[in-house]
C-alpha cells in the first residue's frame, strides 16, 4: 500500500512539472548557454552576429558599455560630424615639403626695350591690371629716331611707288626706255624693304600695330613718348621704377602674375620618387591652416646631388587669393593603394583604455565600439574589425565622445 502511495506523489510531480513547462518553456533554458546581449541580436542595419570579414564584426558589437545620450540639437550644437562607414581605397602617400610660386604661365616680366628717362608711372605694386594696359610712360631719344626714320621710310616708299607707277605707263606706251621702267621698279622695291624695316623696328621696341599707323598724325612732341604695356592680365607683382629715373635697355621694371593658379615647388627625395607620377593628386596645408587640393604637373627627371632631390611641381587653383607666392607649405601626394571593405576618416578614431575606438551613432546618441586599424594615410584608416559597411559614426569633435566616456568608465569603476 505504501508503494502505491509513493508511486502515486511521484507520477503527480511529474505531471505538475510537464504542465509548467509547457507554460513556462524559457525557464528551462540551457544553463550552460551564453546570455546575449541586445548587440548579438544584429546590428540595427540587418546584420546578424558573425557577419561581416569573419566574426570579428559581430563580436565587436557585444559587451560595449558606456552608452553617450545626447539629442540631435546637442549634436549639432557640439560640432560632431555624423559620417557613414563604407568602402573606399586606402592609398600610400608620401609627404613633402614647398613654396608656393607664380603660375609661369600666367606671369610676365616687362623689360624697357630701349634707354629712357621715366615720365610717369600710372600703375602701383599691387594694382590690377588688364591686357594692354599703360603701366608706365618713358621719353626716349632713340625712339624719337626711330619713328623719324620710319616717317621719312614711308614717305621715300611713296613717292617710289608713285614714280613706279608713271614709268611703268610710260614704256607700255613706248614713251619712255625700258630702263627707267626697271630702274624705277627697282627704286620701289628699296624703299618698301626699308619701310619694312623701320616698322619692324618700332614693333621690336614695342610699338603696336595701331600706334604704327598712327605715327604720321602723331605731334612732334609725342614722338619721343614710349608707353610701357602689359601684356597680359593679372596684378603688379614687382616693381623697379620711379618717376624721373634714367632707365637702361632691357632692365626688368615690373611684373605682372594672374594668381588665379598658383604653382608649389617641391623637392621629392629620391627615396620616394618611384612613387610620383604626372596626374597625381596632392593635398597642401598653408601656414594659416588652409587646404587645398591639386594634381602633379610636371616630376623632375633628374636628382640635385647638394639635396638628393628632384624639383617637383604641383598646380593648384586659387581663385579665393588663399595662397601667396612665397608662402612655405606642407603635403601629401596620393601615390594609388588597393580598395578596403570598409574605410573611415582618421578624425573618427580615439584611443581610449589602450583601445582604438570609434563612436557609433544610435537613437540615443553614440555608444563606443573598439575597433582594430589595418592600413592608414592621414586622411583615412581601414577597419578590419568592428564596424560594418553603412555604420554611422561620429567623425568631427570626437574628443567630445572620448572625454565624456571616459568620464563614464570612471564612474563606473568606481
Amino acid at each position: 500500500m505504501k508503494t502505491s502511495l509513493v508511486g502515486a506523489f511521484v507520477l503527480g510531480l511529474a505531471v505538475a512539472g510537464i504542465g509548467y513547462y509547457a507554460l513556462n518553456p524559457k525557464s528551462f533554458s540551457a544553463p550552460s548557454a551564453a546570455v546575449q546581449t541586445p548587440h548579438s541580436e544584429g546590428d540595427g542595419h540587418g546584420h546578424e552576429a558573425g557577419e561581416g570579414k569573419g566574426d570579428a564584426h559581430g563580436e565587436g558589437h557585444e559587451g560595449e558599455e558606456g552608452g553617450i545620450h545626447l539629442t540631435q540639437e546637442q549634436i549639432a550644437r557640439s560640432g560632431i560630424e555624423v559620417v557613414e562607414a563604407k568602402p573606399g581605397e586606402v592609398s600610400k602617400e608620401v609627404t613633402v615639403m614647398g613654396t608656393v610660386v607664380a603660375d609661369a604661365d600666367r606671369m610676365a616680366h616687362i623689360t624697357t626695350r630701349i634707354p629712357g628717362i621715366v615720365a610717369e608711372v600710372t600703375k602701383k605694386l599691387g594694382d590690377p591690371v588688364a591686357r594692354g594696359d599703360v603701366l608706365a610712360v618713358l621719353q626716349s631719344r632713340e625712339l624719337a629716331e626711330a619713328k623719324a626714320d620710319y616717317l621719312a621710310a614711308l614717305r621715300r616708299e611713296g613717292l617710289a611707288s608713285t614714280t613706279l607707277r608713271r614709268e611703268r605707263d610710260l614704256w607700255r606706251k613706248k614713251v619712255s626706255a625700258e630702263q627707267d621702267y626697271l630702274d624705277a621698279r627697282t627704286a620701289a622695291e628699296t624703299a618698301q624693304i626699308t619701310l619694312d624695316a623701320a616698322r619692324q623696328r618700332l614693333a621690336t621696341l614695342g610699338l603696336s600695330d595701331a600706334e604704327i599707323k598712327a605715327l604720321p598724325k602723331q605731334e612732334a612732341h609725342a614722338m619721343s613718348r614710349l608707353e610701357v604695356r602689359s601684356p597680359i592680365a593679372g596684378r603688379v607683382t614687382n616693381r623697379e621704377v620711379t618717376r624721373g629715373e634714367l632707365v637702361e635697355a632691357d632692365k626688368e621694371i615690373f611684373s605682372v602674375a594672374e594668381l588665379s593658379t598658383v604653382w608649389v615647388e617641391i623637392p621629392v627625395y629620391a627615396a620616394d620618387l618611384p612613387l610620383v607620377r604626372d596626374g597625381q593628386t596632392i593635398t597642401i596645408k598653408g601656414p594659416n591652416e588652409q587646404t587645398a587640393q591639386g594634381r602633379i604637373i610636371f616630376t623632375g627627371p633628374t636628382i640635385d646631388p647638394q639635396t638628393g632631390a628632384a624639383r617637383t611641381v604641383a598646380s593648384i587653383d586659387n581663385t579665393d587669393g588663399a595662397w601667396r607666392p612665397g608662402d612655405f607649405v606642407s603635403g601629401t601626394i596620393s601615390t594609388g593603394g588597393e580598395p578596403a571593405d570598409v574605410v573611415v576618416p582618421t578624425s573618427a578614431l580615439q584611443t581610449l583604455n589602450g583601445d582604438t575606438v570609434v563612436f557609433a551613432r544610435t537613437e540615443e546618441g553614440f555608444e563606443k565600439r573598439t575597433v582594430e586599424i589595418g592600413r592608414r594615410n592621414g586622411r583615412v584608416a581601414e577597419i578590419v574589425f568592428g564596424l560594418f559597411p553603412g555604420d554611422r559614426i561620429a567623425s568631427g569633435n570626437t574628443f567630445l565622445l572620448k572625454a565624456e566616456a571616459s568620464s563614464g568608465s570612471a564612474e563606473h569603476s568606481h
